[in-house]
């Protein structure tokens, strides 16, 4: 059976539905993209990844699954904005405090076993703006996407 490759927008579209045990999954296949601070935006000039993501949605699993993987616990927010780190994130929200300070990795155990996503014609605008992103260092706002 071939390898199936995990890309930018299953992971965001694992965070954005809250399906932990699919981002879980995905990133036990393939972390190389877990870190890319060019998911989410405000449109305005402000960019993020997806632990301050989680951070702002206030899914405690999510920070838990990112942090069980390895997610730079200090790459905040970036673009024309206040910079804000995920500690600063997360201070009033005591778990996700809790498990930032936290040196050891994070546990998460899985409920289910979903099956990867296949690859479709919809994520190459998520892909596309990463992929921008990594080859060049700028961001740059993409058609359709938030």
């Amino acid at each position: 059976m071939a390898s199936k490759r995990v890309t930018r927008a299953h992971l965001k579209l694992a965070v954005e539905n809250e399906q932990w045990d699919l981002l879980d999954r995905l990133l036990e296949v393939d972390r190389t993209h877990m870190n890319d601070p060019s998911y989410f935006t405000d449109t305005w000039g402000e960019w993020w990844g997806l632990l301050m993501e989680c951070i702002r949605r206030d899914r405690e699993d999510g920070v838990r699954i990112l942090l069980k993987h390895g997610a730079d616990r200090n790459m905040g927010n970036l673009g024309d904005c206040i910079p804000e780190s995920p500690l600063e994130a997360a201070a009033e929200k005591k778990e996700i405090l809790a498990l930032l300070k936290n040196e050891k990795a994070s546990e998460y155990r899985r409920k289910t076993d979903p099956p990867l996503p296949e690859p479709n014609a919809g994520d190459q605008r998520v892909n596309g703006q990463g992929q921008i992103a990594e080859e060049t260092g700028l961001l740059f706002q993409m058609e359709g996407l938030e």
